[in-house]
């Protein structure tokens, strides 16, 4: 203990950093306290100033995500469209420094909706933000003083190598594929912006979920290991030439800056620049430095800059890095041979955080990482390369293109194939509750080796060891008090899904939600269940709202088998993306996806069944009783919602009805029709539109709860209060996904409930 206070106390960055880490932790939770907080809901009028103009996701994108302070506790995250911009004020105007009044929804943030999800709360309270503003408009704007010129100067540097880096490694356009399928594989959209400015929001969903399941993301948070790189060069040419060690010195201390300048001082290159510069200045004065220290100073100064870091998890994981480098790295002659195994150490360091974060890891990751850091120091130092002589030579654009396509394609292609090939690699992948158990075996396992060396301390440990191990695994199997059923209904917006976890059999997902419902919402949610796939995916009709998500998961490998409606028999049933060309893809009244997911479950080799109405599927405790489409559905017109699918699931006594995006023309065949029966649950037809779920129908299921999956504040004002009307006229009680997040509808022998996930 003596020996831990004075390596503690002889350090006095170590001991200023703790203090300053305990100031900033404190200070900003005594500014989000008393941050002003707004009647949500309403139309709101604000003034401020804008502290923070966010990099658009392509330089010709019109959308601008700002941060406005309007006192000195409270910032507001405002997002604006630059083509909504009053007559006497320019996008240019739009700069950090100025001064403007924005009207707009204010908005808290919201917890994590699902299991495992995103909370925008907890991101805000990192960021120091205290709410955002929805359908925002500029009023005014009042120019930023001299004092922020270097600011703008800044912007417009890394505007314009965004645009730069755009046009040079521009991916070519797939003949094979349609823009939309392209959305669901890997492309080199994006990736050298990430790779270079850590601008990560150019990549396709499918490409940024794919490196984060490979475990390469780090790759494209600029850090310290960018840093690395991107010296590489000037060492080597520094050595070659006769340069004195100061002059040399010197010019690195000059090109260390530019890294950081590109992409926004971010956590990870500010504190890698930092301890280059303290390092430089330590044998300046001829002082041994000490790394500990040095890191520690270097955070000091981070955290005064922006106290707010001390709640982010990327500024802790950047530290954590930075001492495992420290302590870790090995003595090797080669240099890339010591960052290789130092950066594989480091890996395994940060898995229990990153695995939390992401509910689970896969085991390929630390090895694989191997093979992709050399090849992401390659695309770096020749990014790098390609953008300064881009800068140094615009007239020779075409040449410089050409090259930088000769330098990288290749390279990128194969890169981006392994990262695909371990982002569906199912077998290796463990969710966080199975890494629990794997860690405390390994730990069983060190405590014996302890054991077999002897030793006194040893001893102590490996019985602690035992001791901690055989305390929490009991907890670890203790799972239930009786066998249930459990049917997730996932909040997942203006959409639809549902999750059925089986509770010794498969996993069943109803409809997947739009696009990011199913890397973001349904992914997760899986997980955080113990289940990384699903054995059948069922997509009641094509419309975006229902399919997306499901397309999402079947990129990754994450789905067995679909099932699908019959498809109506048409002259022209041609697969392609023609018609996502001509349409809005995402506009889910515009566009059928029954072609394009038919397409990507021939392309992944899923299997794929047809249902209609008087067929069943049957499990050991359950059973799918189909009601609709019959052929009549299928030919009313080119509406995908007349192929809806219909059906009951029966497990045990209890009986739910699923009507997906049922029409009122369907409605009333079933009501004519000997198919309908009393049910226990129903979950309501269209998100609540006002032409289903009429009286009618109502009386023949007699259903005792009504769920309505539908999206806050969606644009179609659902569910419609006619129909609200009408559930509660028959005593049915109302459960609403906007209004209660997800919740788990639990189903044992003796009776169900609904529980509440938050």
């Amino acid at each position: 203990m003596r020996k831990v206070r004075e390596k503690i106390t002889g350090r006095p960055g170590l001991c200023l950093f703790i203090l300053i880490a305990a100031l900033s932790l404190l200070g900003s939770e005594l500014s989000l306290q008393r941050a002003t907080t707004f009647s949500e809901s309403e139309l709101l009028l604000v003034s401020g100033r804008i502290v923070e103009v966010a990099l658009p996701t392509s330089s010709n994108n019109n959308y601008r995500r700002i941060k406005l302070q309007v006192n000195r506790q409270t910032i507001l995250s405002i997002g604006l469209n630059l083509n909504r911009l009053p007559a006497n004020c320019s996008v240019e105007d739009i700069q950090r420094g100025a001064t403007v009044t924005v009207s707009g929804i204010y908005r808290s943030g919201k917890a994590a909706q699902n299991p495992g999800g995103f909370s925008e709360n907890n991101w805000f309270s990192s960021e120091g933000v205290s709410g955002k503003l929805t359908s925002s408009k500029l009023i005014s704007i009042k120019p930023a003083s001299l004092w922020y010129w270097p600011l703008h100067k800044l912007d417009r540097f890394r505007l314009r190598s965004l645009e730069l880096l755009e046009e040079i490694f521009a991916p070519k356009p797939d003949k094979d594929s349609s823009s939309v399928i392209g959305d669901f594989q890997a492309s080199h959209e994006g990736i050298m912006q990430a790779l270079l400015m850590g601008h990560t929001g150019a990549m396709t969903a499918y490409t940024s979920k794919a490196l984060s399941e490979a475990g390469a993301y780090h790759l494209v948070c600029v850090s310290g290991m960018h840093l690395m790189f991107f010296l590489l060069p000037f060492r080597k040419l520094s050595n070659w030439t006769s340069m004195s060690f100061r002059f040399k010195r010197r010019l690195l201390s000059a090109v260390v800056l530019f890294p950081a300048l590109l992409s926004g001082f971010g956590h990870g290159i500010n504190r890698a620049t930092l301890l280059f510069l303290l390092a430089s200045l330590d044998s300046r004065v001829q002082r041994r430095t000490d790394k500990i220290n040095s890191l520690a100073l270097a955070g000091s100064a981070m955290l005064i800059l922006q106290p707010f870091a001390v709640r982010q998890n990327g500024f802790w994981m950047s530290f954590i890095a930075a001492g495992s480098l420290k302590c870790l790295s090995p003595k090797s002659k080669n240099r890339l041979v010591t960052d290789l195994i130092s950066s594989l150490g480091v890996f395994l360091i940060l898995l229990p955080l990153t695995a939390r974060q992401q509910q689970g890891a896969n085991l390929l990751a630390p090895f694989v990482n191997i093979i992709l850091i050399p090849m992401a120091t390659y695309l770096t130092v020749v990014g790098f390369l390609i953008l300064f002589l881009s800068l140094i030579f615009p007239f020779l654009s075409v040449q410089i293109n050409m090259l930088a396509s000769l330098l990288t394609e290749s390279v990128l292609r194969f890169w981006l194939k392994l990262i695909s090939m371990v982002a569906n690699c199912r077998s290796t992948f463990l969710c966080y509750g199975q890494l629990v158990i794997l860690a405390l075996i390994i730990l069983v396992g060190i405590s014996f080796y302890l054991l077999y060396r002897s030793g006194y301390y040893k001893l102590a440990l490996s019985a602690a060891i035992i001791i901690i191990v055989l305390s929490i695994f009991p907890l670890l199997k203790y799972q239930k008090k009786e066998e249930h059923l459990d049917i997730i209904f996932l909040d997942v917006g203006q959409g639809d899904a549902t999750l059925i976890l089986f509770p010794q059999g498969p996993t069943i997902l109803i409809d997947g939600g739009d696009e990011g419902m199913g890397y973001q919402r349904i992914l997760p949610a899986l997980r955080s269940q113990g289940r990384d796939h699903v054995d059948l995916a069922l997509v009641t009709h094509g419309h975006s709202d229902h399919v997306v998500g499901v397309i999402e998961l079947m990129s990754l490998g994450r789905v067995d088998s679909l099932l699908l409606p019959q498809m109506a028999e048409k002259e022209d049933d041609t697969i392609g993306g023609a018609p996502a060309s001509e349409h809005n893809p995402f506009d889910q009244n515009a566009f059928d996806w029954t072609s394009l997911i038919l397409k990507s479950a021939a392309e992944k080799r899923i299997a794929v069944h047809h249902s209609l109405a008087g067929e069943q599927i049957s499990f050991d405790t359950a059973l799918i009783s189909f009601i609709a489409p019959n052929t009549e559905d299928l030919h009313r017109d080119d509406d995908a919602n007349n192929s809806s699918l219909v059906f009951y699931f029966d497990y045990q006594q209890h009986s739910i009805l699923f009507t997906a995006d049922m029409t009122k023309e369907t409605e009333e065949r079933l009501v004519r029709s000997e198919d309908l029966r009393t049910v226990d649950y129903l979950h309501v037809a269209h998100h609540g539109s006002r032409q289903t779920s009429e009286t009618k129908f109502l009386k023949q299921i007699k259903a005792r709860w009504a769920i309505i999956s539908v999206g806050e504040n969606n644009l179609y004002n659902h569910p419609h209060p006619d129909t609200l009307d009408r559930l509660r006229e028959q005593d049915i009680s109302i459960v609403r996904l906007d209004e209660s997040g997800a919740f788990f509808l639990r189903l044992s022998e003796a009776d169900s409930r609904i529980v509440l996930w938050q």
